[in-house]
């Protein structure tokens, strides 16, 4: 298993432009967040807390807990905050090649 998007301010992280549909296929993957836990992560990097509040949801999709994990066709598993779709819209976060390949095939 592979980590991809546990970010914080205090760590640098690559930005760019994200593949087109990246950020609607995590947020369908996020529907189905594993490893969901009690209380909710508020995002470090948006510039103060009420900010942070105000997108621990993507409409209706809670992304404020869990993870979601995918694999790709050669069988690594990545596991990634529910909050990457918020971090990828908003803050510029470019994940991996390989994990933007394995999300959009896993929507497909």
């Amino acid at each position: 298993m592979r980590n991809v998007g546990w970010l914080s301010r205090e760590h640098a992280y690559p930005t760019g432009s994200a593949p087109e549909g990246l950020v609607d296929a995590l947020a369908m993957l996020a529907r189905d967040a594993v490893n969901v836990h009690r209380g909710m992560h508020f995002c470090d990097l948006c510039p103060d807390f009420r900010t942070a509040r105000e997108h621990t949801s993507r409409g209706d999709v809670f992304i404020g807990s869990g993870e979601i994990r995918v694999t790709d066709s050669g069988g690594t598993t990545y596991a990634s905050p529910a909050m990457i779709v918020h971090y990828v819209e908003h803050h510029g976060y470019l994940p991996p090649e390989e994990y933007c390949k394995a999300v959009l095939g896993a929507v497909q």
